[in-house]
């Protein structure tokens, strides 16, 4: 959706969420937040990757600054094998790029994108090959719906997403709302679970 023809209210959240996790998420309080999100992962992601018995695809994000993290989590598990997969400015869409974990990201061409990997490269319909998929946000509320930063990338993303592939969305715990706090538009893409450095929760979300 073109940002000019976001309703204003929109607009504003957005603005006013990303205003106060720039004022809270900053030097130690950010390395804090990011110790609770890695421990939240090895809690609730990491026994469920050991259940399926396999190396798995790994979709995640190098995040901006002030932005919740697993960057540390998501080194780990290429470490271990699991192939990880980041995404890359392509344009209109998101491309997929491998991440070894020891690889130095470079900086991204596109706007509010984090630094990209420069590995094997999984094309725009990356998301077909994940087994995880682990999504940024600037906000979620409880009935599902997520406020990203109005480019619409994820949610084209999204579509190519295989049904049984797990979807949770990586937000700071003051950025989870009541349910129906964000307007949701008909191409919204409705996100199932949000981890936050207080645990993993399960969104009441559309049939």
């Amino acid at each position: 959706m073109n940002e000019s023809l976001m309703p204003a209210t929109k607009r504003e959240l957005r603005r006013e969420i990303l205003r106060a996790r720039r004022e809270t998420y900053v030097a130690e309080v950010a390395r804090e937040s990011s110790a609770r999100i890695r421990a939240q992962l090895e809690e609730h992601i990491d026994p469920w990757i050991s259940a399926r018995g396999r190396c798995l695809v790994i979709a995640g994000y190098s995040p901006v600054p002030a932005e919740a993290s697993a960057l540390a989590w998501l080194r780990r598990k290429a470490r271990e094998g699991h192939t990880v997969i980041l995404p890359t400015f392509e344009g209109e869409l998101l491309g997929w790029r491998a991440w070894d974990g020891e690889e130095s990201l470079v900086p991204s061409d596109g706007a509010k994108f984090g630094s990209e990997p420069t590995g094997t490269s999984f094309g725009t319909a990356g998301l077909a090959d994940a087994d995880l998929i682990i999504t940024p946000a600037v906000a979620v509320d409880r009935s599902g719906t997520r406020l990203g930063h109005g480019k619409g990338y994820y949610d084209r993303a999204l579509a190519y997403a295989r049904p049984e592939t797990r979807v949770l969305t990586l937000i700071h715990e003051t950025e989870l709302l009541d349910a129906g706090a964000l307007p949701r538009e008909e191409h919204d893409v409705p996100i199932p679970e949000v981890l936050t450095e207080a645990g993993l929760e399960r969104l009441s979300t559309p049939v």
